[in-house]
């Protein structure tokens, strides 16, 4: 993160952990108008005469679709089709920008730089050029709000509409931007100061399917269901593990798909906990994600298809908690 963001956030009490979090002093529970400061996402320019070329190349959706309007929630894949890792890509002007996991980012450069050969591009990392917010909204308080999810504003700061039952927004912006707006909507627009945490638990709720280095390589793009989330495109031609999304895709569909949950826990919980029905003690999906929130825990689950109708899962811990499979929100 740039120095100067962190430290203006320290200003308003903040506290930052080994684990990419932002803990505020004054923070509290989650509402329809929130802020909070990320660092668990970071961001790479792709540059270059050839930059265009390189990604239709690499990322699963169709590169040429994108707008100054428009990005896309997509994936990067080996050649096997196992996600890498998911990112959101935009363009600006001859240029793009791939937001993604903090933790994957030097993974991510480095295998596409495996790829650029004789091309004319430039891979840089370039997360501590800028400051990066979510905000959560009923009102309009922003300059510009997209309509439409993945839409963007692109102007003085980057805008982008992410899923929600609520008005949601990802801001990438200039630090001395990022300062003046985290000052307006927090002191003139009272917009309540969350934990970062806050929105991981949104994204979870929306079925964002963030990787970590544990579930990199894990699993083909229509397992986390960036199909539906409109990041593949199956007529572009040839990319990087193509041929297996797509036999994936014109075989039928994929024999496993994402699916939020939900359950209320004392006990701690992490990614490698598996669910079990609890008649069987075969596991039947694999967490992807998970957050809580107050008493409520939140999780991406990975499972069969055919078990999405099961109403007895359970957490295969020592307190067998149940687990409630519910609508994205």
């Amino acid at each position: 993160m740039n120095k100067d963001w962190i430290d203006f956030l320290k200003s308003y009490n903040a506290t930052f952990t080994e684990n990419s979090e932002i803990i505020f002093s004054v923070n509290k529970p989650l509402n329809t108008n929130s802020i909070t400061a990320i660092a668990h996402l970071s961001i790479i320019s792709v540059t270059g005469k050839d930059a265009s070329q390189f990604l239709q190349g690499q990322l699963s959706c169709n590169i040429n679709e994108l707008s100054d309007s428009t990005s896309f929630f997509t994936a990067f894949s080996n050649a096997k089709g196992r996600t890498i890792s998911s990112l959101l890509v935009l363009k600006q002007a001859e240029n793009y920008i791939l937001i993604l996991p903090e933790e994957l980012i030097e993974k991510v450069i480095n295998k596409l730089r495996m790829y650029i050969l004789r091309s004319e591009v430039k891979i840089k990392n370039i997360t501590d050029e800028s400051a990066i917010i979510g905000v959560t909204t009923n009102q309009d308080l922003l300059p510009i709000q997209p309509e439409t999810n993945f839409s963007i504003n692109n102007s003085s700061e980057i805008t982008i509409k992410f899923p929600s039952k609520d008005n949601r927004f990802l801001i990438v912006s200039p630090v001395s931007h990022a300062k003046a707006l985290w000052t307006q909507l927090t002191q003139n627009n009272n917009l309540t100061i969350c934990n970062s945490t806050s929105w991981r638990y949104q994204d979870i709720s929306a079925g964002i399917p963030w990787l970590t280095e544990a579930t990199s390589e894990q699993y083909i793009p229509q397992m986390l269901n960036i199909d539906k989330l409109g990041g593949i495109s199956f007529n572009k031609g040839c990319f990087t593990g193509q041929e297996i999304i797509a036999r994936t895709h014109y075989l039928g569909k994929a024999k496993r798909a994402l699916f939020l949950a939900e359950c209320n826990s004392t006990a701690l919980l992490d990614n490698d906990i598996q669910i079990i029905t609890d008649n069987n003690e075969q596991s039947t999906g694999k967490v992807l994600s998970l957050q809580s929130n107050g008493q409520t825990i939140r999780l991406l689950i990975v499972m069969p298809t055919t078990d999405s109708e099961l109403k007895n899962l359970i957490f295969n811990n020592s307190n067998q908690d149940k687990i409630n499979l519910i609508d994205f929100q």
